[in-house]
């Protein structure tokens, strides 16, 4: 029987379609109606401090379960604050559902409050960004949303109302009619499948790096098939970290030029390199440490992609998982490259000596690696671990043991630093029942510290590890680097912040740490608490990552 409804009820009764059932966001009137519905139709709403971090909040949720994240925002200031965390979301390739009221038609051009062209500027920063004008196409335009932002390759879409499409009732028969079903992804052709095996059999040091179209495809069982039925090295990157466990034989960890596992060793002798759903950006350095007479296979669900940076010897627009479970039905025990894993893994033994050695530091101040040796021994491997920072970020990121997919999340190239709370409160919304920590810098903290607040009132508990340094770590060592360290600026020190006092304050548990043997205790402490946690660690100052050395390189071209 047909009813009225408004706009708001059109756009909540289609997310719920879709299995929505939490909304990161912040209040407005613009959007009132869509808080109403929510409250009827028994959706979650997360409402934040700021709304960038309810962007980024819906941009870790997107990654961890695949399935859209939802940001729900008012008009102009309320768009434009969330437009860094869409823009991440973007350069990471991130499932997410960006709504936003606006201002209204009748309006229009007559300076009302918060007019400013939203769609134009989300535009550069989304897969698909639309601006609803008709209250019975509401429906019609959510599903499309939805469908736009996991199709393919996945990444943030917007939706915008003009309040009188939200506020204005119709009857509920007069919705326009929705697509439900999504669409199969591409799969590799045979003939193709036939080259892939033909350019392996011609290889004697193959190389596999796979990245974040690893994860999104569900291509753990059949990567890890493909790896062990050829015994190559396999290295990872971004959400593709952990597809195969750090802990496996053919796994080297990160991909990454200045991690310290043989990667740039391994990409430079290699004589073919096979990626899979990974982008050549900064933070595989462009593909430049690869061989230049290295043949070059590249699967990607997205054209755009390959070739970016290096050409590929053979180019296939395929679902990852979908291409290697077709291609391990070609090969059975048709190839060995054992002799060139052993050499890879010895290359990573050398190598990863120096991070042993300052994961068993007890120097004090204490060394980042030193905390996340701590964080490895007391949580273990089913933690979901949340990064941000920069020089915490990359020390983390380039020794972290990653044992499961999903289980690990950081920023991208977008590079945007305070995206640790918002992370770990994203990570926990998805997945309640994991343990989520946050290992993160002291600058970085301090961006979003008031979503601990957030955290504490909704009980989205979580652990959070500052390192400490009294800086902005890594822009301080690029100065360094450059022009020396008795002519470091104003703008790069920062004083020593009571981090664990702020949190105890808004609820939550803080705990100050100077001594190593006090760091698993506060862990320990912070974990039977049940509440959001801070520990606040001093770490040394002077410890410089060697992403840092490599970016000021590239900076200066030195």
């Amino acid at each position: 029987m047909s009813k009225k409804i408004d706009g708001g009820f059109a756009i909540v009764k289609t997310l719920k379609e879709f299995g929505i059932e939490n909304i990161f966001t912040l209040a407005g009137g613009h959007i009132n109606p869509i808080y109403n519905a929510c409250k009827e139709m028994g959706i979650r709403l997360i409402d934040c401090h700021h709304e960038q971090a309810a962007s980024m909040a819906a941009d870790a949720y997107g990654r961890v379960t695949k399935s859209p994240g939802v940001c729900l925002v008012t008009a102009g200031p309320g768009l434009t604050n969330a437009i860094t965390g869409m823009s991440g979301a973007f350069l990471s390739n991130s499932p997410c559902i960006f709504l936003s009221g606006n201002s209204g038609v009748e309006e229009l051009d007559r300076l009302p409050l918060q007019e400013i062209d939203q769609e134009s500027m989300v535009k550069p920063v989304t897969k698909w960004a639309k601006t609803v004008y008709d209250t019975k196409r509401l429906s019609e335009y959510t599903a499309q949303a939805f469908k736009m932002s996991i199709t393919g390759r996945p990444g943030p879409v917007y939706l915008g109302f003009p309040h009188e499409v939200l506020y204005e009732e119709v009857n509920s028969d007069q919705l326009d009619s929705h697509q439900l079903e999504m669409l199969s992804n591409p799969e590799m052709s045979d003939e193709d499948c036939e080259k892939f095996k033909k350019l392996l059999s011609s290889s004697s040091r193959p190389v596999v790096i796979a990245g974040s179209g690893s994860w999104y495809s569900g291509a753990e069982s059949s990567l890890l098939e493909f790896i062990e039925k050829i015994n190559a090295p396999i290295f990872t990157l971004n959400f593709g970290r952990g597809v195969v466990s750090d802990n496996h034989k053919n796994c080297m960890g990160q991909a990454s030029p200045s991690a310290l596992n043989g990667f740039k060793k391994a990409t430079s002798e290699s004589d073919l390199v096979i990626l899979l759903g990974v982008r050549l950006s900064l933070y595989i350095g462009w593909g430049r440490t690869f061989n230049p007479e290295a043949k070059v296979i590249q699967l990607d669900i997205e054209a755009e992609e390959i070739g970016r940076n290096r050409p590929a010897n053979l180019p296939i627009l395929s679902d990852i998982n979908k291409a290697i479970i077709k291609l391990n039905l070609k090969i059975q025990n048709d190839f060995d490259f054992s002799k060139w894993l052993k050499a890879c893994q010895e290359w990573k033994k050398e190598e990863w000596a120096e991070v042993d050695r300052l994961k068993s530091s007890d120097d004090k101040p204490l060394h980042v690696l030193r905390v996340v040796k701590a964080v490895e021994d007391f949580f273990g491997n089913d933690t979901m671990l949340c990064i941000d920072g920069g020089d915490t970020q990359a020390w983390t990121d380039s020794t972290y043991n990653v044992d499961k997919s999903g289980m690990y999340v950081k920023g991208g190239p977008l590079g945007c630093m305070g995206v640790g709370v918002p992370f770990a409160i994203g990570s926990k919304v998805a997945f309640p029942e994991r343990q989520v920590v946050l290992i993160t810098g002291d600058g970085a903290v301090g961006m979003n510290l008031m979503e601990f607040e957030t955290a504490v009132k909704h009980n989205i508990p979580f652990v959070c590890v500052v390192c400490n340094d009294q800086s902005w770590g890594m822009t301080k060592h690029q100065h360094w680097l450059t022009y020396g360290e008795d002519k470091t600026p104003a703008g790069h020190e920062l004083p020593f912040i009571k981090f664990h006092e702020i949190v105890i304050a808004m609820g939550g548990h803080g705990e100050l740490v100077e001594d190593p043997k006090d760091l698993i205790p506060a862990m320990e402490r912070a974990t039977k608490s049940g509440l959001p946690s801070l520990i606040n660690v001093m770490t040394n100052p002077n410890a410089t990552s060697a992403a840092t050395h490599a970016i000021t390189a590239m900076m200066t071209r030195t």
